[in-house]
């Protein structure tokens, strides 16, 4: 990272009154926004934009039933020489890897959905077909509000996917009312949504291994601030809130 990035960055008010409470102790940006009169989306920004250039070091750690991101001052050498300012700090934390086991295991959270899924595609249940679909719709909509808050790729991506399945569902159950439709076009229609959605899969995997431990930060902060929002703000995450209690519950997150 340039020095001047990282001295810009020191030079911000904000970031110096963070960086002053972190010398005391670690905090996470929940407690240290309530420490400092701040919001907790600003506190989140300003420790992200320092971990980037080095600066703090955010450890995953427990607290009680829930992981929280705790946030650590790193030492910062700041050095002016011939060559300019130079600006060192100490090793960087290697970043979280991706537990296979447990993304797997936390996939099984949406069996029931598929096996519904399934039953109602194998047995042309339109109504099962049709509930699905609409839950699907719902996961989008939760996904363009995710990406709207925290401006990440997976969510967007996933927001594509979800919207596919929906749509693609909603083709069967047409399909299925509408006996002029030849077959081979129904069935040509079918696979190339199918080829669409694994490209769009496939794609978001790369940006999910990427944005890992984004994702986790902000899933996290997302959960906390749901416990003192509105009942309807509640019953619009309620798919997501679900699933990360059941995984948070065995361990998985």
């Amino acid at each position: 990272m340039p020095a001047k990035n990282i001295a810009s960055v020191l030079n911000n008010e904000s970031n110096l009154r963070i960086l002053e409470k972190l010398k005391v102790r670690p905090y996470y940006p929940r407690e240290l926004a309530g420490e400092m009169g701040l919001s907790e989306p600003f506190i989140v920004r300003r420790l992200k934009a320092m971990e980037e250039h080095d600066i703090v070091e955010g450890r995953w750690e427990t607290e009680g039933s829930r992981k929280v991101k705790r946030y650590y001052v790193k030492d910062v050498t700041l050095q002016l020489g011939k060559d300019g300012l130079k600006v060192t700090t100490s090793e960087v934390q290697a970043k979280q890897d991706i537990n296979i086991f447990k993304e797997l295991a936390g996939t099984l959270t949406r069996l029931p959905l598929i096996l519904v899924l399934v039953c109602g595609v194998i047995f042309n249940i339109w109504y099962l077909m049709a509930i699905v679909a609409i839950i699907f719709v719902w996961n989008a909509a939760i996904d363009y509000a995710f990406y709207k808050d925290f401006r990440l790729k997976t969510p967007l991506l996933s927001m594509v996917v979800n919207m596919a399945v929906a749509l693609l569902l909603m083709g069967i159950i047409a399909v299925s009312g509408i006996s002029s439709v030849p077959a081979e076009i129904a069935a040509t229609a079918m696979v190339i949504g199918l080829a669409v959605l694994v490209l769009v899969v496939v794609y978001r995997s790369r940006f999910y291994q990427l944005e890992y431990s984004e994702l986790i930060e902000d899933m996290v902060g997302l959960m906390a601030r749901l416990e003192e929002a509105p009942l309807y703000v509640k019953a619009f995450y309620l798919p997501t809130a679900i699933r990360w209690k059941i995984n948070e519950y065995f361990g998985l997150i």
